[in-house]
């Protein structure tokens, strides 16, 4: 196949800077905070709320590593040189191919690599070069490179990056020594109007909801003196999902999982927000199970040497044998297909959510099941 010389990528070229990105962050951690459920607000810790969305919202502005760049492997292209006034060409309105050869070296960074469309003004003159991966990758292209003249070249731009990149720095860096406070402010300020107006009372007795206003008017018509066994099952609450997952991977994955999905909406059964001190934990997994459209399981190297998650997971298997319908959103966790299928070949074989997609990706793919069977 012929390979040509690829249209030139840029550094830094978008429209907007840093300053623009700073006030997106500003714009979207004030809707995130207003769109946090009630229930998010009273269950969590206001710390640990604090945290997970310092680690959402703070920017890293990117470091190039220059002690450990890599020299890709050259490759041969072909050139256009039509519009080269040195060259004896008669018809320069069509192209004029000649073999070259590109140079490209791999320069690793830390932090995050899209910032590296932003530059620090909207007069900063885009750089030649492009992101690949966690990498800065520049490319030189000549019929007869001259390695001085490439070297040359290279430190050039990488100088010209490194300079930006520090530019960049001090709003990334000052926007993040403004989020905690920002964060904790508002959260304090939400939570203490949400525990005063739960607390607004006219003096009558207070019940947990319309479903049970409606079910105990429902015991009377019919002369019972107590809740029977239908009407309990009225009353009992519904979940959207099930979130089976190992203890050890709570911190890293199912955790901020639960925060995001509780976040759009979802109602999740989540063992350290519906457990409570001497609840049988036998009883409790088996009605949220019962009670859910559909379990999540975060599949790990750790949840598969687990009792607990394990019996979780057989207790979803045998609803979709009973039933015939889909019950298990597997997502795979710091696991491979090798050891899955070792496990179980049947799970190995769904189509499964990735972690390493990102919370964000998760939560979008959970909901695409919800809304298509609501």
């Amino acid at each position: 196949m012929r390979r040509f010389a690829s249209h030139t990528k840029y550094l830094f070229a978008a429209e907007a800077t840093i300053h623009d990105v700073v006030e997106h962050q500003r714009q979207s951690l004030k809707q995130r905070l207003e769109e946090l459920g009630t229930e998010t607000i009273l269950a969590k810790p206001l710390q640990e709320l604090t945290s997970e969305l310092i680690e959402t919202f703070r920017l890293e502005a990117p470091r190039l590593n220059r002690n450990t760049i890599m020299q890709l492997p050259n490759e041969e292209i072909d050139i256009d040189v039509s519009q080269d006034p040195m060259r004896g060409i008669f018809d320069r309105s069509q192209p004029f191919y000649v073999k070259g050869t590109m140079i490209r070296i791999a320069i690793p960074l830390s932090g995050d690599p899209g910032l590296l469309k932003y530059g620090s003004s909207p007069f900063n003159s885009p750089i030649p070069g492009e992101v690949e991966a966690n990498d800065v990758v520049l490319a030189y292209t000549a019929e007869d490179p001259d390695l001085v003249a490439v070297q040359r070249d290279f430190d050039n731009r990488l100088s010209q990056i490194e300079v930006i990149l520090n530019m960049i720095s001090g709003p990334a860096e000052q926007w993040n020594q403004q989020l905690p406070e920002l964060i904790r402010a508002r959260l304090e300020e939400r939570r203490s109007k949400v525990e005063r107006d739960q607390n607004l009372s006219l003096g009558y007795p207070l019940t947990t909801s319309r479903t049970t206003i409606n079910n105990s008017q429902e015991i009377r018509r019919k002369g019972q003196t107590g809740p029977s066994q239908a009407a309990q099952s009225v009353v009992a609450q519904r979940y959207d999902l099930f979130l089976s997952h190992a203890r050890e991977d709570k911190e890293t994955i199912a955790r901020p999982l639960y925060a995001a999905l509780i976040g759009e909406g979802v109602s999740v059964w989540f063992d350290e927000a519906v457990l409570r001190l001497g609840d049988s934990l036998r009883r409790k997994i088996d009605e949220g199970l019962a009670r859910c459209r559909y379990g999540v399981v975060i599949l790990s190297p750790r949840f598969l040497s687990k009792d607990w998650p394990q019996r979780e997971l057989d207790g979803l298997v045998a609803r979709e044998t009973a039933s015939g319908e889909k019950a298990i959103l597997p997502i795979w966790h710091e696991l491979d297909r090798e050891t899955l299928l070792r496990y179980s070949p049947p799970l190995a074989d769904r189509l499964a959510g990735q972690s390493e997609a990102g919370i964000a990706s998760l939560v979008r793919m959970i909901l695409d099941v919800l809304e298509d069977t609501r």
